[in-house]
């Protein structure tokens, strides 16, 4: 059963790290919220849900999101839109092909997805009346609200883009860690090494390190952060980029 959900969570997570790519938001960045479907068991319920349960946070971890929730269908996550394959219909509708590719296109959403699922559906062309088959219509699928879908063999996983100035701040904190981390290494400080450590650039930046001072110098050992003003009394400082804004950062090994 573990195995079975830990093959959930690397395809989730595989497509979930493809939405993040779309929405063009580095994985650095924390997000909301992302929520997923998985392929049902035959008799239509999910097979070790605890076991899937249990490795959530492992999901939410490698994509950086606060909230990962399942649905058991894609209802809410896309809108299905269907396109006609005029050569399958002219052989069904003879010279009333265009009014039945004008019929499938004004399919309604929840009508496909059935269809999808092996259910009939017929349209109507004057006196005219056919059951459609697979080969008559291509099912497009077009993410709901402002939510970013991938889909693979049956799973869906979406990411909600939105950063707000709070999830904004976070981000600019882990990449002052990593960016930290970083330099810490290249001095050649051993891993258990205490810092004294300063920090400034913009304001905006300056405020996210202000905001996440305690959490950052927990991941970076530092015994205190100077957060802007001059670093003079620092033997080194580095002149960097963060998140595309020049920042500056010194340390010093703390005795």
């Amino acid at each position: 059963g573990l195995e079975t959900a830990m093959e959930h969570i690397r395809t989730l997570s595989t497509l979930g790290r493809a939405a993040r790519e779309d929405a063009g938001v580095k994985v650095r960045q924390p997000l909301n919220r992302m929520v997923c479907v998985v392929p049902v068991a035959p008799l239509g319920t999910l097979s070790h849900a605890e076991d899937l349960t249990a490795l959530v946070p492992l999901l939410a971890g490698e994509l950086n999101v606060k909230e990962v929730s399942f649905l058991s269908s894609a209802d809410d996550l896309v809108t299905l839109e269907a396109k006609a394959n005029f050569r399958t219909l002219g052989k069904k509708f003879g010279k009333s092909t265009p009014l039945a590719a004008k019929a499938i296109e004004s399919l309604a959403s929840k009508h496909l997805m059935a269809f999808e699922r092996g259910e009939p559906l017929a349209i109507s062309v004057g006196n005219d009346s056919r059951e459609l088959d697979a080969e008559d219509v291509t099912i497009v699928r077009r993410a709901s609200g402002n939510m970013i879908v991938k889909v693979g063999l049956g799973y869906f996983a979406a990411i909600d883009p939105e950063v707000t100035p709070e999830l904004r701040m976070e981000g600019l904190a882990r990449e002052v860690v990593s960016r930290v981390q970083r330099l810490r290494k290249d001095s050649g400080l051993a891993v258990s090494d205490r810092i004294r450590l300063a920090v400034s650039g913009s304001e905006e930046l300056e405020a996210a390190v202000h905001a996440h001072r305690e959490w950052i110098a927990d991941e970076v050992l530092a015994l205190d952060i100077k957060v802007g003003g001059t670093t003079e009394k620092f033997h080194a400082v580095h002149s960097v980029e963060i998140d595309g804004q020049p920042a500056g950062i010194a340390f010093e090994r703390a005795v």
